[in-house]
């Protein structure tokens, strides 16, 4: 009940929009989603919703695809009696959200799969379940069912002829003139070439450009699209999206790290999907690379940096053979003690032991402030592949602190490669090129951005533009270790300027694919989040809660946060509203009073600022004991 009263106030709290006429009898209202209204025989089908301008009167309303920051639109609808038409491939999430919440709140830990959780909290009650090839007819006319998978992996299409007009309403297959919403949620496993979806970077814009071009062989007149404003021209748009995901997905494979842990005929595999049978696929050759000195210690995922008396300097733990390894090395006298641990980036593979190798060794954790949160509080966090095992105890040491240890100088660093949350070492050794320790962020085959939902931020200041600069500073000869390659290597000079000269042209890429005034706001899905993302509490209790935004445009901008709970949970106080600088953090604190019986729950909230409006659109996962 508290969620229905919460929605109605804010409907009514909402700016209007002036409705359209796109033919007789079809309206168009532009809104955070669309409502587009079909007027019949006095009736009235609504597509995605009903507008501010038809009130309640509406007997169906179809949906093209179960994210709940875009069906929250037919509520108005459906709580008014309306029948509810759905896509069947997506069927498990918009009747059974509770399924996937119950799996997800064990399971989210270690997660390869890199889904977005933008599931509704609460089913929806749906009369017909639809797929290709379906037609929904109503009033005479003849909405046919185009399956149209991409932005999600079961999404469809209605095109309908209405007033001899050909219309397609296509959810979020396509914004504005050649357009997308965001890429994020196009990463998934690519079976073919057996990647998973951690390392699928836009798997799913190979879909896309199927979906675009059967929505083109349609031939509409018109496309109305869940958000952006109707495509009155829809062919050049159609042609220029198309055109603007390929020259990314081409540019993204071009610096690809994968090269050199997939080889070429799994990337020309990948390159194919979305490019096109025998489509050109730059590579990146492979940059020089040798055997590691012998003070380098390799074991899976860590390396443990030995002195002349034996002292051992470990970087990274994700396994108990790494441990193990080190505790032999120990018994045959080479080394002698571990005096430190220092921790690259948050991921399982590295990070699952650092607790357990920081007891057995007794030694302390090392990271630079800007991840340290994430390391020893990893519940209140939802990334790919984390860890479920805090590290305590750790010491921040600010980015470009040097330490003197044994004959070797170490500096730390942010070095936001492979994940935001990410440090790197540099280790200097008296008459020996130094080595830089950079976690997963380079291979010899390019840059490890496979998977966008790690947070690849692409402004100048951040991302691997910073770790691009931070390479650049070395004005000597270095080597670089990835913790997943059993050799050092190197960039020449025209290997760096190849790819940062690559990097810029996506940039440029992604500022023209997406509708926000800063690209990172269609690459980071993390830009305003829940924290703690996770929480385990009790009835009785109350919660403090955060919405943390981080405002990527090149202007101050005011941001407005809208709380919506689930029975159960009441609100107590909710700060609302926060002005930010251009590329400034900050947070906005909620408490909520819990009184819900034991079970999981999800929190949203609304985040809106001009020209941007995201209903439900962060979650923190409840679990109440």
């Amino acid at each position: 009940m508290m969620r229905t009263i919460l929605f109605f106030i804010v409907l009514l709290s909402m700016p209007t929009f002036a409705a359209e006429t796109l033919t007789p009898t079809v309206s168009f209202e532009l809104g955070a989603i669309n409502a587009a209204v079909v007027e019949r025989n006095g009736k009235h089908l609504a597509i995605y919703g009903i507008g501010d301008q038809k009130g309640s009167a509406c007997e169906r309303v179809l949906l093209t695809h179960h994210r709940r920051d875009v069906v929250w639109k037919a509520q108005a609808a459906i709580a008014a009696g309306a029948a509810v038409v759905a896509p069947e491939q997506e069927r498990d999430l918009i009747e059974k959200p509770g399924d996937f919440w119950n799996a997800f709140t064990e399971n989210r830990f270690h997660d390869y799969a890199q889904q977005s959780t933008k599931i509704l909290g609460a089913p929806m009650s749906v009369d017909r379940w639809v797929k290709e090839g379906d037609v929904v007819e109503w009033q005479g006319l003849k909405f046919e069912v185009l399956e149209t998978p991409g932005y999600t992996r079961g999404a469809v299409s209605y095109v309908v002829t209405v007033d001899g007009k050909k219309i397609a309403f296509t959810g979020d297959l396509i914004y504005g003139d050649g357009q997308l919403f965001d890429l994020y949620s196009f990463q998934d496993a690519i079976p073919e070439a057996n990647i998973r979806g951690y390392h699928g970077y836009g798997s799913r814009l190979a879909q896309l450009v199927t979906s675009l071009r059967k929505i083109s062989a349609a031939k509409p007149d018109v496309i109305v699209p869940a958000r952006g404003p109707v495509i009155r021209d829809p062919q050049p748009s159609i042609d220029k999206l198309i055109d603007r995901v390929q020259a990314l997905y081409h540019n993204y494979l071009s610096t690809n790290a994968l090269h050199w842990y997939f080889k070429e005929d799994r990337m020309r595999m990948c390159g194919e999907r979305v490019l096109g049978k025998g489509a050109v696929v730059d590579l990146m050759p492979y940059s020089l690379h040798e055997k590691a000195p012998d003070w380098v210690f390799e074991q899976a995922t860590s390396r443990l940096l030995i002195s002349d008396d034996g002292h051992g300097f470990l970087l990274d733990c994700g396994y108990q053979r790494v441990i193990d390894a080190v505790k032999k090395l120990m018994t045959t006298g080479l080394v002698t003690q571990v005096d430190g641990i220092f921790v690259t980036h948050y991921h399982d593979d590295h990070t699952d032991m650092v607790q357990a190798a920081a007891e057995e060794f007794d030694c302390p954790v090392y990271a630079t402030p800007e991840y340290k949160d994430i390391l020893k509080n990893p519940a209140a966090y939802h990334m790919p592949a984390m860890t479920s095992n805090p590290i305590k105890g750790i010491k921040a040491l600010p980015s470009g602190k040097t330490m003197n240890w044994e004959e070797f100088e170490l500096t730390f660093h942010f070095f936001p490669g492979q994940t935001h949350y990410h440090g790197a070492m540099l280790a200097r050794r008296k008459n020996e090129r130094p080595v830089f320790f950079i976690g997963d962020a380079f291979a010899p085959s390019g840059i490890d951005d496979y998977c966008v939902l790690n947070r690849n931020l692409v402004h100048k200041e951040g991302g691997f533009r910073l770790c691009f600069q931070k390479l650049r500073q070395l004005d000597e000869p270095f080597w670089l270790v990835n913790e997943h390659i059993p050799y050092v290597f190197e960039f020449s000079d025209e290997e760096m300027d190849y790819l940062e000269r690559r990097y810029d042209q996506r940039v440029e890429i992604l500022k023209e694919l997406f509708p926000w005034d800063a690209p990172n706001y269609g690459v980071d899905e993390q830009w305003a989040v829940f924290y703690p993302y996770g929480v385990a509490t009790k009835s009785g209790k109350k919660l403090n809660l955060e919405v943390r935004i981080t405002n990527h445009s090149p202007k101050r901008r005011a941001f407005h946060v809208q709380p919506n709970l689930p029975e159960g949970i009441k609100l107590i106080r909710c700060e609302s509203d926060i002005t930010l600088k251009p590329s400034e953090s900050g947070a906005i604190t909620l408490a909520v009073d819990v009184t819900a019986a034991p079970g999981n729950y999800v929190i949203t909230s609304d985040v809106s600022s001009k020209g941007m409006e995201f209903r439900d659109w962060v979650e923190s996962l409840v679990t109440v004991e």
